[in-house]
């Protein structure tokens, strides 16, 4: 044979093993510049369009391109002294009046079954947490006083990656169903000229889903509508109104829909099974305009049901204990 090809190499190969090594080499990396180039860019392409948030979605930290995981953090709260004959559900029920709870979790007694008399709730925006934490601790639920705050796992330090919240803009919840983006504008704009009113839109019953976003021109005017229409009554809802938290883009919100809130049908009722919401901490007193706008409006809904009203009624089965207690 040919004793140049047959000779043995450092590496242990001949030159003709070596000879064949690389031309392997050279069309595997002819390969990673064509086909498999060609797949990764489809793959990336896929990634991103799966990691596309719809249209609909307002929530401007994750808009702004904010982790997940920290958005979760900063939205979750832990809820202490739960009365033990209360549900998830009744909790569910009490905290939804501040934005749309993701999950309610309660740690179980394996031997009862029974929880342990605390739990975490988890909101869409940290805003919703924020307020939830500022008028429930401390309120009495099923004839104990609660005790929120945060959950071990939150620190100042998941902030820092955070958007500066605009002093421009207001987070708005507890908005009654029947009470659209441009209404709920016009009711805001006796505070100051108001650039952006967005609702966060529920795809399926394409109606908003009861909260969102009010973005004035200038500072004073949120800060003067969060203080005033905070525990504001509009169509039989306590209004839950406070500056923003997180910054970044708002998003279309109903718009991105293509159409508004249907009108709830009539003869709807007007409660959502619970007595009514805690007040709020007293503020200035909203413009009559404000009122005056608000009164025609409570007029008009007259026994429209509010967002929370669509939750499934409590069993009769449950204990009959008063969920609320104004201290």
């Amino acid at each position: 044979g040919n004793v140049e090809a047959d000779a043995i190499l450092p590496n242990g190969l001949t030159q003709a093993q070596q000879d064949g090594v690389d031309r392997a080499l050279a069309y595997a990396r002819e390969l990673q510049q064509t086909v498999f180039k060609d797949i990764q860019e489809e793959d990336k392409l896929r990634g991103d369009e799966e990691r596309r948030l719809p249209a609909c979605t307002v929530n401007p930290g994750l808009l702004a391109g904010v982790d997940m995981r920290n958005i979760s953090v900063m939205s979750r709260l832990y809820v202490g002294s739960i009365n033990f004959e209360l549900t998830e559900e009744h909790i569910q029920r009490v905290f939804s009046e501040f934005g749309s709870v993701n999950s309610v979790s309660m740690a179980k007694d394996p031997a009862t079954g029974r929880h342990k008399g605390f739990g975490f709730v988890e909101y869409d925006v940290p805003e919703a947490a924020t307020l939830a934490m500022e008028a429930m601790n401390g309120m009495m639920v099923g004839g104990r006083q609660l005790k929120i705050g945060r959950p071990n796992n939150y620190s100042l330090a998941v902030t820092q990656g955070f958007p500066a919240p605009p002093a421009e803009r207001i987070y708005v919840a507890n908005v009654n169903e029947a009470i659209s983006e441009d209404v709920l504008r016009e009711i805001f704009a006796p505070f100051g000229e108001v650039k952006a009113c967005v609702l966060s839109a529920d795809v399926v019953t394409r109606k908003h889903r009861g909260w969102g976003f009010i973005e004035f021109a200038e500072p004073m005017p949120a800060e003067q509508a969060a203080m005033a229409m905070n525990g504001f009554s509009l169509g039989n809802l306590t209004l839950r109104v406070r500056k923003c938290v997180v910054g970044g883009p708002l998003g279309e919100g109903m718009a991105a829909l293509g159409a508004q809130p249907s009108p709830p049908p009539e003869g709807a009722a007007g409660s959502n099974g619970l007595p009514p919401p805690p007040p709020a901490a007293a503020g200035p007193r909203p413009p009559q305009q404000v009122i005056d706008v608000a009164a025609s409006i409570n007029m008009s809904i007259g026994g429209a049901a509010g967002p929370a009203a669509h939750a499934p009624p409590l069993q009769p089965t449950l204990s009959p204990i008063v969920l609320l207690e104004n201290v």
